[in-house]
């Protein structure tokens, strides 16, 4: 339809003269600006959003869970009503004032939720947005409010860095933040949960000496602090290598038998930290086999190597496996 209309025009402006298609195209205008004129003195129902702010909370509670950010509001108005509330409902927030709807229910330390139909407040949310318009209905038609007691608690700052290293250098020790804990506040059950604040992950490739960092925490939305960076010091050093044998242990070892191993003892290999090499040495390893797992298929046992210390980088050991024997105690 609109095409045929705007080709009717075209070739009514063909026919005529250049002088006769300016005044044409001037009374066509005139008419089609008095016709919208016309159209927005009527009556219309359409569908608005409008943001919505929450105002006057309880006392010593705070809000959580996620709430409606806007609602959609089924409205009835004259054109230019309608027309001015297009343009400016995005700039006027609805005040839903908290207290007054739950009728201050949720200032009481035993009650943590109260829900009330939006669709029973449309006159006084209608006030708030424009005294042209009537809202036919809002949608969702119930918001509920759930509340919790407010906590303060220190919390444990845990660094998070991506590194990488030069070669034959390593970490000397976990890193550590400044302050090592922060002072956060919010809902009980939120606060009364948490172990760890943490940083936003620190990326250094290539590193090859201590230094220290800036990093922001990132606190959960429902939690308030008024930290918000620490300081975060990655120590590096190099590391060497160390060697050690050590004897094989059995467990499970009948009393009234003798096992031998071939070879009795492995060798170790591992990478370790120049600070904790004097803190090494053969005691800090152990390796057995379990003559419970042994089979009558297979020949050998597997060493298993246990009580591997925290602060070695990797360790690798040979044989992987040994020959035994079983001889009948006299």
């Amino acid at each position: 339809m609109f095409r045929r209309v705007i080709a009717y025009i075209k070739s009514e402006i063909k026919t005529i003269g250049n002088g006769k298609a300016f005044v044409f195209i001037v009374c066509l205008a005139l008419a089609s600006f008095l016709w919208f004129l016309n159209a927005l003195d009527k009556r219309y129902t359409d569908h608005i959003t409008v943001p919505v702010k929450y105002v006057n909370l309880p006392l010593k509670k705070e809000l959580t869970g996620r709430l409606p950010e806007k609602l959609d509001l089924t409205v009835d108005a004259i054109g230019y009503s309608l027309l001015r509330l297009k343009f400016t409902s995005s700039l006027s927030p609805l005040l839903i004032d908290v207290n007054e709807l739950s009728n201050n229910l949720l200032e009481n330390s035993y009650i943590s939720k109260y829900s009330f139909s939006t669709n029973g407040h449309k006159e006084e949310f209608a006030k708030q947005i424009s005294n042209e318009i009537g809202i036919i209905s809002i949608r969702p038609d119930s918001i509920t409010f759930k509340v919790s007691r407010v906590i303060e608690k220190q919390v444990k700052v845990h660094p998070i860095i991506e590194v990488s290293f030069a070669r034959e250098f390593t970490l000397q020790k976990p890193p550590t933040a400044t302050p090592a804990a922060i002072l956060v506040k919010g809902p009980v059950d939120i606060v009364d949960t948490l172990r760890e604040i943490f940083t936003t992950p620190l990326e250094i490739k290539n590193l090859s000496q201590s230094l220290i960092k800036d990093a922001s925490l990132i606190i959960p939305d429902e939690i308030k602090s008024e930290s918000v960076k620490v300081s975060v010091a990655i120590a590096v050093e190099q590391y060497t290598e160390a060697k050690f044998e050590i004897p094989v242990t059995i467990l499970n070892q009948p009393d009234n038998l003798i096992i031998k191993t071939f070879p009795s003892k492995v060798k170790i290999s591992c990478r370790i930290g120049i600070s904790q090499y004097n803190k090494l040495n053969s005691s800090s390893f152990k390796a057995f086999i379990d003559y419970s797992s042994r089979s009558l298929i297979l020949s050998k046992l597997p060493v298993i190597l246990d009580n591997i210390p925290e602060n070695v980088l990797s360790v690798d050991y040979f044989p992987k496996e040994v020959d035994y024997i079983i001889e009948k105690k006299q």
